[in-house]
C-alpha cells in the first residue's frame, strides 16, 4: 500500500509529464504519444515564461515532498524530475535556448516522423502532417522576433546551413514522399502548407543572413555555464580544469594505444599509412546492405556466446538504406518513441553511394563503411549499443529517466561499448578493427577536449579544427565540421564522459562484489534502470558513499 507522501509524487509526477507534453507536443508525438500530432511548441515570451513558471511551481512542489517517506524508486524518480526540470529552466533562463540557440530551436521544425513510421493510415498522418506545417510560419515568426542580435558568427553560419537544409526537405523530399501517399484535396491541403512553411523558412534564413552581417566572434558560453549545464544535466559536478584532466588523460591512453598498434600493424609503422591501408577494403557499392546485416548478424552472435549483456529479443533491428532526406550520416538508428506501441520497428540505416557519383566518388563514399570500422560503427548503433539499450529500454524500473534521459547514459553507453567488446576479443587477430575503435575514442577525446577549450579556456575554431586534425587523424573538411558543431552543441562531451562514467562504475562495482562480479550482470543491471545520469546508477548500486563518477 502506498504511502500519501507515494501518492502525492505520483500525482506530481503525472502533471510533470502533461505539463511537459503541452508545452513540447511535436515532441510528445515523436515519442509515440499520438494525441499530440500536429502539435507545434509555442515560444512566444509569453508562453516561454508561463513554462518557466511552471518548472518553479513543480520543483516546489518536489522539494516539499518529504523524501524519507518515499520508496527507493520513487527517490530515484524524483531526483531525475528534479534534476530534469532544474536543467530545462537553466537552458530556458541562463542560455536563453529560444533567444541565443537557433540550432536548438531546428528540431521543432522536422516533421518527418510523420512520414517515416506507418503508426496510422496514410491519409491520417499527412492530415496530422499538414496540421503541423501550417503552424511552422507562426513558430519561426516567434523565434525570429525574439532571437538575439549578437549571436556568435560561426553558429549563425551553422543554423544558415541546417535551416536552409529544412527548407530544401520541405521542398523536395517531402513533397515527393507525400505524393506517393494522398492525392485530390488532402494533397492539395498539404501541398499549400508545406508551401507556406517553405517560404516562412527561406525568410527566416534571410534574417540570419542580416544578423551575419554585424556578429560578432565570440560563441562561448563562458565557464559558469558549461559548469551548471553539466551537472544538470549529467550530475557531474567537477571542476573545469579536473574535466580537462580527464579528458587529457584519456586522449593520451588512446593515442599511445594507436601509434603501437600502427607500428605493429602497418609497414610505414605510422597511422596515417595505417588508415589508408584500412580503408581500402569496403564493401562493393552493391553489396552494402548486405554485408552491414551480415556483420550485424556476427556481432550479435560474439555478444551472446561471450555472454556479454541480456539481448531481450530475438527481433533483429532492420537494415535499410537511408531515406534520401537523411543522407546528412554514414550511418544512423533510428529507434521509435518511448511510448510507440504500433510502428516499433528499429531501423539500422546505411547511407549508399549515390548512383549518379563516378566509380572514383563511390569509392572514396565506401572508405569510411571500411569493414573494421563498419564493426565499430555497428556494435555502437545496434548491438550492445543504441539498440539493445533500446530493447532493455522497454522493461526500464524508471519510464521518467527515458523521457528525461541523459545525453551521458544514451551516448556513453553506446561509446564504451566500443571499447568494452574490444577488451572481450571482438575482432579476433584482426588488429585493425581495435585500430579503428580508438580511431573512433580519439574523434570524441577530441569533442571532449575541444567543447571545454572552446566554451570555457578561448580556443577558436581554427585552432579547435586543428586540434582535430593533429588528434583525431580527421581531414580538413571534417575537423572543420566537428570544430563547428562544438560552438553549438558544447554537450558532444557527453560520449566520452559517459564512457568513463561507467568504465569507473564497473571496476567500482567489481571491486565491491569480488570474484562473484559478472560482466554480463553488471550491464544487464546498469541497463535496467532506463538512462539517468550516471551519478544516479553509482548511487544504486554502491549506495550512498559510492565515491565521485569520475
Amino acid at each position: 500500500m502506498h504511502s500519501s507522501a507515494e501518492r502525492e509524487f505520483d500525482d506530481i509526477a503525472g502533471r510533470v509529464l502533461n505539463a511537459t507534453w503541452k508545452f513540447y507536443p511535436d515532441r510528445a508525438s515523436k515519442e509515440g504519444l499520438h494525441d499530440y500530432d500536429g502539435g507545434m511548441t509555442d515560444i512566444s515570451p509569453s508562453s516561454v515564461a508561463a513554462r518557466v513558471r511552471d518548472l518553479e511551481t513543480q520543483l516546489v512542489e518536489l522539494h516539499r515532498l518529504p523524501e524519507g517517506l518515499l520508496s527507493d524508486n520513487r527517490k530515484f524518480d524524483r531526483r531525475i524530475l528534479v534534476s530534469a526540470l532544474r536543467e530545462e529552466k537553466f537552458r530556458l533562463t541562463e542560455l536563453e535556448t529560444y533567444r541565443r540557440w537557433p540550432m536548438d530551436a531546428l528540431d521543432h521544425t522536422d516533421v518527418s516522423n510523420y512520414i517515416l513510421r506507418d503508426y496510422a493510415p496514410r491519409g491520417e498522418r499527412v492530415d496530422a502532417l499538414t496540421v503541423a506545417l501550417s503552424k511552422i510560419p507562426g513558430y519561426l515568426e516567434s523565434l525570429q522576433s525574439g532571437l538575439a542580435t549578437d549571436i556568435g558568427t560561426p553558429v549563425i553560419e551553422a543554423s544558415i546551413e541546417a535551416y536552409e537544409g529544412m527548407r530544401s526537405f520541405y521542398d523536395t523530399d517531402l513533397a515527393g514522399q507525400v505524393k506517393g501517399l494522398v492525392e485530390g484535396t488532402a494533397f492539395s491541403r498539404f501541398d499549400e502548407a508545406r508551401m507556406a512553411a517553405s517560404r516562412a523558412m527561406e525568410s527566416f534564413v534571410a534574417h540570419l543572413q542580416t544578423l551575419l552581417e554585424t556578429s560578432p566572434p565570440d560563441f562561448a558560453i563562458g565557464a559558469t555555464n558549461f559548469r551548471w549545464m553539466i551537472e544538470h544535466g549529467e550530475m557531474v559536478d567537477l571542476s573545469i580544469d579536473r574535466l580537462e584532466s580527464i579528458g587529457e588523460q584519456d586522449l593520451h591512453r588512446n593515442l599511445i594505444h594507436l601509434r603501437k598498434l600502427a607500428t605493429d600493424i602497418s609497414p610505414e609503422g605510422d597511422v596515417v599509412s595505417l588508415l589508408q591501408e584500412t580503408k581500402k577494403n569496403h564493401p562493393a557499392a552493391s553489396m552494402l546492405t548486405a554485408e552491414t546485416r551480415s556483420t550485424l548478424d556476427d556481432i550479435r552472435q560474439f555478444v551472446g556466446e561471450s555472454d556479454l549483456v541480456s539481448i531481450p529479443s530475438n527481433v533483429p533491428c532492420i537494415v535499410k538504406e537511408t531515406p534520401a532526406f537523411m543522407r546528412w550520416a554514414f550511418a544512423a538508428m533510428d529507434l521509435p518513441g518511448t511510448f510507440e506501441t504500433t510502428a516499433d520497428e528499429a531501423y539500422y540505416y546505411v547511407t549508399p553511394a549515390d548512383a549518379s557519383w563516378t566509380e572514383a566518388q563511390k569509392d572514396e563514399w565506401l572508405t569510411s563503411f571500411n569493414y573494421p570500422l563498419l564493426k565499430n560503427v555497428s556494435v555502437h548503433e545496434a548491438y550492445p549499443g543504441h539498440y539493445v539499450h533500446h530493447l532493455h529500454s522497454k522493461n526500464a524500473s524508471s519510464k521518467l529517466s527515458l523521457v528525461f534521459g541523459a545525453y551521458s547514459f544514451w551516448e556513453g553507453w553506446a561509446h564504451y561499448t566500443e571499447e568494452m567488446m574490444i577488451e572481450q576479443g571482438f575482432g579476433g587477430v584482426d588488429q585493425r578493427v581495435q585500430a579503428m575503435q580508438l580511431m573512433e575514442a580519439l574523434l570524441r577525446n577530441c569533442r571532449f577536449l575541444c567543447a571545454i577549450r572552446m566554451h570555457t579556456k578561448g580556443m577558436s575554431l581554427e585552432e579547435a579544427k586543428r586540434f582535430f586534425i593533429e588528434h583525431a587523424y580527421l581531414e580538413p573538411l571534417p575537423a572543420e565540421r566537428e570544430a563547428l558543431r562544438g560552438t553549438f552543441d558544447p554537450m558532444y562531451l557527453n560520449y566520452t564522459l559517459g564512457k568513463l562514467q561507467i568504465m569507473k562504475l564497473r571496476e567500482d562495482y567489481r571491486a565491491r562484489v569480488g570474484e562473484s562480479f559478472s560482466l554480463k550482470e553488471f550491464h544487464d543491471k546498469i541497463l535496467s534502470f532506463g538512462a539517468p545520469p550516471i551519478p544516479l546508477i553509482r548511487e544504486s548500486m554502491l549506495g550512498e558513499l559510492a565515491g565521485p563518477s569520475l
